[in-house]
């Protein structure tokens, strides 16, 4: 009996150990991964994918299938109601040819920036890595072309 319950510990104690590499370092810096050990929300997940999606934009299919999110729509809902902006929506029919969905762009470089410090207020506020400014620069030069100030 004991050794049957032996076993059994043994096998928990591996299934639950922690994956070094399951925590995907998604503001792209290596070096501060040991101060912030929280993992990182799909909220800001989203963000950043929206972020760094540039002069294409990003669509709620995109969002659900990178994010494993419910609603794709609703975080983009959720940064204009925050931050009283407002994305262009394209509306693009589904590859399989039933329904449509949107593709939403940035309209002013200036909302980039608002939603960069809102990202990092979050980060600061929830304890895992802000963007540094390596990569509030290259999410920036993303938006050089298509934005007009």
């Amino acid at each position: 009996m004991q050794i049957k319950n032996a076993r059994a510990t043994e096998r928990h104690s591996e299934q639950n150990k922690p994956d070094p590499d399951a925590q995907i370092n998604i503001a792209g810096s290596h070096d501060s991964h040991s101060l912030y050990s929280k993992p990182v929300p799909k909220k800001h997940k989203a963000r950043l994918l929206i972020l760094r999606s540039g002069a294409a934009g990003i669509t709620e299919n995109e969002i659900l299938l990178q994010c494993r999110l419910p609603s794709g729509r609703n975080y983009v809902t959720d940064l204009e109601r925050r931050l009283d902006m407002q994305f262009e929506r394209i509306d693009e029919a589904n590859p399989d040819g039933i329904g449509s969905h949107y593709r939403y762009r940035f309209i002013k470089r200036a909302e980039v920036q608002k939603v960069i410090a809102l990202v990092n207020a979050s980060a600061v506020n929830n304890g895992h890595q802000p963007l540094n400014q390596l990569d509030i620069e290259a999410i920036l030069n993303l938006y050089t072309d298509n934005v007009a100030e």
